[in-house]
C-alpha cells in the first residue's frame, strides 16, 4: 500500500471517514477537510481507532484551527493543508493515558476493646441515676432554650460543572466486570429489521427514437436502363460509424447517367447522420449496375433523454436505508423485554450491522428509471448497559477533577462513542462524564466557626473561609433582643444553616 489522499464532504462523520479509510486501501492517508466540518473529540478518537485497526498512517488536513486541535488532542496530526502534510513526516500520538483513581481503604475500628478497663457495675443503680439526671437537665435546658436566641443563617455556596473523557471498557463476561477498574458489564442485543426505502434517480441516457434521412444519387455504369429495387442496402464506409440505409422507393437510372433516390437508416438513434459523399457501397446484385454517393448529409436521426439509475444513486439509497433501520433497530432493542424490564440502556454508537441478510434493487444501473428501490433485511447488534454502573464510573472519574476547596455534588454520563466495534467478549467505549462540584461546607463546623459573633463578624469570617456567591443572610430571633445582646447563639444546636447551591 502506498500513501493517498481523501477528501471529506461536509455531511461525513466518524463512520463514513472510516470507510473512506478502508475504501484508500493505503499505509498513509491524509484526510482532506472542507472549510464548514465539524467533528468533536470524541469523533476524532473513534477516527483514530478505526485508522489503527486498518493499519494506516492518518493525518489531518484542515484550514480550521479548532478541527486541527481536536485532532491533535486524540493523537492525529493535523496541518493546515494537504500539501504540508505530504511533505512532512508523521506518525500518530500515542500519550494518551486513562486517569486512574487511587482509593484508600477504609480505618478499622476494634471494638470492645476498652472493656478490660471498666470494672463490673449495679447497672440497675446507675440507669437510675442517670435518669434522674437526665430528667434534671431536660428541665433546665428547657428553661435555659427559652431565653437563649435563635439564628437562622442561609449561606449561597459556590459551584461549577466539571467534565472529562472517561474511557470504559464493555465486557460480556460477568466475572471480569468492575466498576473500580472502569469495565462496566454489557449485554448484547440482536434484532432483525426489515424495509423498502425509494429515491428519485438522478442520472440521465438517451434511448434511440427517430431515424435519419436523406437522398443519394445512383451512377449507371451499364450501357442499358437499370432499375434500382426498393430496400436496396447502402453503407456509409466513409464514415466513423458504419451506418447503413435502405432505399424508400424503386428508382430507375438511365444508361450512364444518374437518378436520385430517398433513403432512411436502418436503426434508430443519431449514428444514421453522417456528413457528404459519405455513403458510397451498394449492397447485394445492384453493386454491378450502379454506384452511388450523396451530396448532402443525412440529418433527423436521434433520441429521447430519458432518467436514468447511477452508481450513486445505489450508493445513497443502501446508506439512508442503512440509517434508518440502525435508528429503528436501536428504538425496537429498548422493546426487548429484558432490556425494559431490566432498565438497561442500549448505546446508540454501539449499535452495528451484524449481517446484511438481504440487499435488493429493483433495477440495474444505467436502467431507465425515474425511481430507484431497495429492499434490505439485516441483523443489528448493540450493547445494553445499566445506567447506574456508567454513572458509578462517572463519579469515580470526576472526584479528582474537583478543585480545592469544592467535592463533587452529583455525577451522570453522557452521550459516548465506541471506540472499536466488534462482536468479541470486550468492547472499548469513551463517554463524557459530567458533574456539579460546589463549595466544600461543613455545617458542623460552620455553626462552630460564627457561634457567638455579631452578624457582621459572622458574614466575614463565612466570606474568609468558605467560597460563596455573596454575603450570607443572618437572621436572629426573637427580635426584641437588644442590639447590644444581637449575637448568635453559643449553643450550635440553637442555630439553622441553609446552604443554597445554584
Amino acid at each position: 500500500m502506498s500513501g493517498t489522499i481523501i477528501t471529506i464532504a461536509p455531511e461525513d462523520d466518524s463512520a463514513s471517514i472510516a470507510d473512506r479509510l478502508e475504501w484508500a486501501n493505503a499505509s498513509r492517508v491524509v484526510a482532506e477537510l472542507p472549510p464548514r466540518f465539524a467533528l468533536d473529540e470524541v469523533g476524532w478518537m473513534r477516527v483514530r481507532r478505526a485508522a489503527e485497526k486498518l493499519g494506516c498512517a492518518l493525518a489531518i488536513a484542515s484550514p480550521d484551527a479548532r478541527q486541527r486541535s481536536a485532532a491533535h488532542e486524540v493523537g492525529l496530526p493535523a496541518f493546515p493543508s494537504a500539501d504540508k502534510a505530504a511533505a512532512s513526516a508523521w506518525l500518530a500520538r500515542e500519550d494518551i493515558t486513562p486517569i486512574v483513581r487511587i482509593g484508600r481503604k477504609p480505618r478499622r475500628f476494634r471494638p470492645n476493646s476498652l472493656r478490660r478497663l471498666f470494672p463490673a457495675r449495679n447497672w440497675f443503680s446507675i440507669g437510675a441515676r442517670i435518669l434522674v439526671a437526665l430528667a434534671t437537665v431536660a428541665i433546665l435546658a428547657g428553661s435555659a432554650l427559652a431565653m437563649i436566641p435563635t439564628a437562622k443563617v442561609t449561606v449561597s455556596a459556590s459551584s461549577q460543572v466539571v467534565q472529562t473523557i472517561v474511557p470504559v471498557s464493555l465486557t460480556l463476561q460477568r466475572d471480569t466486570a468492575s466498576i473500580e477498574k472502569r469495565v462496566v458489564l454489557a449485554k448484547r442485543v440482536d434484532v432483525v429489521i426489515e424495509d423498502t426505502l425509494g429515491t428519485p434517480t438522478s442520472g440521465e441516457k438517451t434511448i434511440p427514437t427517430f431515424k435519419a434521412r436523406g437522398a443519394v444519387t445512383f451512377f449507371n455504369v451499364l450501357s442499358t436502363p437499370y432499375k434500382v429495387p426498393r430496400s436496396t442496402v447502402l453503407r456509409a464506409s466513409a464514415s466513423s460509424s458504419a451506418a447503413r440505409f435502405v432505399t424508400l422507393a424503386e428508382v430507375e437510372v438511365p444508361p450512364g447517367g444518374q437518378a436520385s433516390a430517398q433513403i432512411e437508416a436502418i436503426d434508430v438513434g443519431g449514428e444514421g447522420n453522417v456528413s457528404p459523399n459519405t455513403i458510397n457501397v451498394v449492397e447485394g446484385v445492384p453493386a454491378i449496375a450502379v454506384r452511388v454517393s450523396n451530396e448532402v448529409g443525412t440529418a433527423g436521426g436521434g433520441g429521447t433523454t430519458v432518467r436514468a439509475t447511477t452508481q450513486e444513486d445505489f450508493r445513497r439509497l443502501r446508506a439512508e436505508l442503512r440509517r434508518r433501520l440502525l435508528s429503528r433497530a436501536a428504538a425496537e432493542m429498548l422493546k426487548e423485554p429484558d432490556i425494559a424490564q431490566g432498565g438497561l440502556y442500549v448505546i446508540p454508537e454501539s449499535v452495528y450491522i451484524a449481517e446484511v441478510q438481504d440487499e435488493t434493487f429493483d433495477r440495474f444501473v444505467t436502467e431507465e428509471a425515474t425511481e430507484l428501490k431497495l429492499t434490505l433485511r439485516m441483523q443489528v447488534a448493540g450493547l445494553a448497559v445499566s445506567t447506574d454502573d456508567l454513572d458509578a464510573v462517572a463519579r469515580i472519574a470526576l472526584v479528582d477533577k474537583a478543585p480545592r476547596g469544592f467535592e463533587l455534588l452529583s455525577a451522570s454520563a453522557e452521550r459516548g462513542d465506541v471506540a472499536e466495534e466488534g462482536t468479541g467478549t470486550r468492547v472499548e467505549y469513551y463517554m463524557v462524564a459530567r458533574g456539579i462540584v460546589g463549595a466544600a461546607i461543613d455545617e458542623t463546623a460552620l455553626k462552630r466557626l460564627i457561634r457567638g459573633q455579631t452578624p457582621d463578624e459572622a458574614r466575614r469570617a463565612l466570606l474568609g473561609a468558605y467560597r460563596l456567591n455573596g454575603a450570607p443572610s443572618i437572621e436572629i430571633s426573637p427580635e426584641w433582643l437588644p442590639a447590644v445582646l444581637t449575637r448568635l447563639p453559643l449553643a450550635p444546636m440553637r442555630i439553622d444553616v441553609t446552604v443554597k447551591r445554584e
